[in-house]
């Protein structure tokens, strides 16, 4: 109210001189004679028209004078003296005790932010105490009164920027932000306290990264495993994985092999889980003086047709042989082949990965003869193309030039998925080669 009548004032002191010339009568038409008498009639008529003109730019001048006047002059002293109000006001609701109603006029109409940040503190508004010292450069009074107001988050915050990482953390740990307490320790060097945070907040993954980024391998690799703890391998494929690789960089082999062999019982092609495999499958029976697996025949590259199908059928007679002599047969795979300098094939006690394996096998069923000449098959597949890549995709023949139909068709009616569709003994596979071998250009 008191502002609006200032400016009342104001306003009628500069409106002055054009209410008088008003008053004068000098702007009525009507006492002009205009309306009555027709400009064309008398040649005084237009000098009273630039008499009516200059009265007009005398009132604008008049007019735009008691602005300025009013502008520089009079709106200044009255800017004065409404400060001066203010201060009043605000000094008044101090005496009072009404300390953070004087706060607010020093922030908002005095512009006086130290002040009014003190006014606040007193009166217990400590966040808008905390935002304005923290403006006025003063970071320690700001979280000072976050904390008072029980905002721990913002006081960390301030601490952040400052470059101050452990308060930081300290700050969000009150706050119950563990992980953001745990990424500062982190950002001070702190690594094995933000493991420990990390480890609260359930971020199992990360405190294991950390863990092998301080050579603690072993506790890495257990880490881990307990964020896989109840987790389905199929679901995880990834992290399953992952923690086989941190296992075996660990030199928990065993535990790498039991990871990697679950992989592969989903899913045989993921990644290089059969190299692993065969890389981390105990040696056995093998003899590394005087032995090798078929694996490293294969791992050069493929064998010329006439060699494979040799070798091949080397491997079957020594199965046979073992059937034969009432030996149990197991799994077959490259891994589990072992020859000799003398060139005896025997077979080791080794986990393989289930590529190898006959799909009943995969259900459950037991292993015999005909589920034995399905992982011959694989074998051979494997031998004569170097890979595993196409199978149940592409025929032999389909991608290379050098194999016979015929030996493609014995691979492929080995490796039938309906056990009745493939042979159901060594004997038919031995026939079959020698009376196609005997009609073309292979000879076993």
């Amino acid at each position: 109210m008191r502002n609006n009548a200032r400016e009342r004032s104001l306003f009628a002191l500069c409106a002055g001189p054009f209410e008088i010339i008003m008053s004068t009568g000098l702007l009525s038409v009507e006492s002009s004679g205009l309306q009555a008498v027709p400009l064309a009639e008398d040649p005084r008529t237009g000098l009273s028209v630039l008499g009516y003109l200059a009265i007009f730019l005398f009132a604008a001048v008049l007019l735009f004078t008691a602005l300025f006047i009013y502008r520089h002059i009079l709106a200044k002293a009255f800017r004065t003296s409404l400060k001066e109000d203010y201060q009043k006001e605000a000094e008044a609701h101090e005496k009072s005790g009404r300390f953070v109603s004087a706060a607010s006029i020093y922030e908002h109409q005095l512009k006086n932010g130290e002040k009014a940040a003190e006014l606040y503190e007193k009166g217990a508004d400590y966040r808008s105490a905390a935002i304005l010292y923290n403006l006025l450069g003063m970071p320690d009074k700001a979280k000072e009164l976050y904390e008072k107001d029980g905002d721990h988050e913002s006081a960390a915050a301030v601490s952040l920027l400052e470059g101050n990482y452990e308060e930081a953390a300290k700050l969000f740990d009150s706050a119950g932000d563990k992980i953001n307490s745990a990424m500062m320790l982190e950002k001070a060097g702190r690594k094995m306290a933000a493991v420990r945070i990390y480890r609260e907040a359930g971020e199992y993954q990360k405190a294991s990264e950390l863990l092998e980024e301080e050579g603690m391998l072993r506790e890495a690799a257990e880490m881990f495993g307990i964020f896989l703890r109840d987790k389905k391998t199929e679901e995880f494929t990834d992290n399953f994985y992952e923690y086989a690789l941190k296992l075996e960089r660990a030199g928990e082999h065993k535990l790498a092999l039991e990871v990697f062999m679950a992989i592969d019982h989903i899913n045989p092609h993921f990644r290089d889980v059969r190299v692993k495999i065969a890389s981390l499958a105990p040696a056995g029976e093998e003899d590394r003086g005087t032995t090798t697996t078929l694996r490293n025949f294969i791992r050069s590259g493929k064998l010329e047709p006439r060699h494979a199908l040799k070798l091949w059928l080397h491997i079957l007679k020594a199965l046979q042989k073992a059937y034969e002599e009432g030996k149990a047969h197991g799994s077959l795979s490259p891994d589990t082949i072992a020859i000799d300098v003398h060139n005896t094939i025997s077979f080791l006690s080794k986990p393989v990965s289930s590529v190898y394996s006959a799909p009943e096998n995969l259900q459950g069923s037991s292993a015999d003869v005909c589920s034995d000449i399905y992982s011959a098959g694989i074998i051979l597949y494997e031998m004569l193309l170097g890979s595993l890549d196409g199978l149940g995709f592409s025929r032999i023949v389909d991608t290379t030039d050098d194999v016979p139909e015929w030996l493609d068709d014995i691979v492929l009616r080995c490796i039938r998925k309906v056990r009745g569709d493939r042979y159901q003994n060594l004997e038919m596979i031995f026939s079959d080669v020698k009376a196609l071998s005997d009609r073309k250009k292979i000879a076993p």
